[in-house]
């Protein structure tokens, strides 16, 4: 292992970005009902847009995919969990249910997260 590669901070990042998209999910909706100027706000239109959402997915890529891209190409599980993760926040763009659009995107969060959890504890045993 190169001294670059037991650099833990990119897969700490990446834990964090999927943790605040998960916190966004999440929160967001309980936060505009619990407050209601939050939902006329500038902050409630930009949090509900879709190109918001689809620009949140660009730092997320990114990370994750600069990060796990390189253990990917080793590990077949991991690349079709990189994949998998991608595809549901992903899709999550595209589908019409506020349910299901939740639901891919925590699944796709919590996958990342999982993966650079991984790739943090391999660090450590390597």
């Amino acid at each position: 292992m190169t001294p670059a590669s037991r650099n833990p901070i990119p897969d700490r990042l990446g834990i964090a970005l999927s943790g605040l998209c998960a916190l966004h999910c999440l929160a967001l909706p309980f936060a505009v009902t619990l407050v209601p100027v939050l939902a006329s706000s500038a902050l409630g239109t930009l949090a509900g847009a879709e190109w918001f959402h689809a620009a949140l997915l660009v730092p997320v890529t990114l990370v994750s995919g600069t990060v796990l891209s390189r253990r990917a190409l080793q590990s077949a599980w991991l690349a079709a969990l990189l994949v998998s993760a991608l595809f549901a926040m992903t899709g999550a763009l595209f589908v019409g249910e506020e349910w299901l659009e939740k639901a891919l995107t925590l699944g796709g969060a919590g996958l990342l997260m999982f993966a650079h959890g991984l790739g943090l504890y391999a660090r450590r045993a390597g």
